[in-house]
């Protein structure tokens, strides 16, 4: 007898907890709020000149570019104006 008023209170809780879950959305005083970003700002922000050719990859925070001339570019780009962008690595075939 015991564990069966146990049983019927367990659920008569769940059941008004789930009643209490479907009234929020038809309440707009308890209606959640949306959705906010934590920054509006990216943490950084590059500009990478157009004359270092088109991005191939990305890896690691790294840029992989390929120049018209057909020359690679590794370029760091983690981190702040005016020092980065960087170039880490230039690359030409021989």
């Amino acid at each position: 007898m015991t564990i069966d008023r146990y049983a019927k209170a367990v659920l008569t809780v769940i059941a008004l907890a789930l009643c209490a879950i479907a009234a929020r959305e038809w309440l707009p005083a308890a209606a959640p709020r949306g959705a906010e970003a934590q920054t509006t700002v990216p943490r950084y922000e590059v500009a990478v000149p157009k004359s270092w050719g088109k991005i191939v990859s990305f890896s690691n925070n790294n840029l992989l570019m390929e120049a018209p001339d057909g020359t690679l570019r590794v370029v760091d780009v983690e981190g702040r104006a005016p020092e980065y962008p960087r170039v880490k690595v230039h690359i030409r075939w021989q």
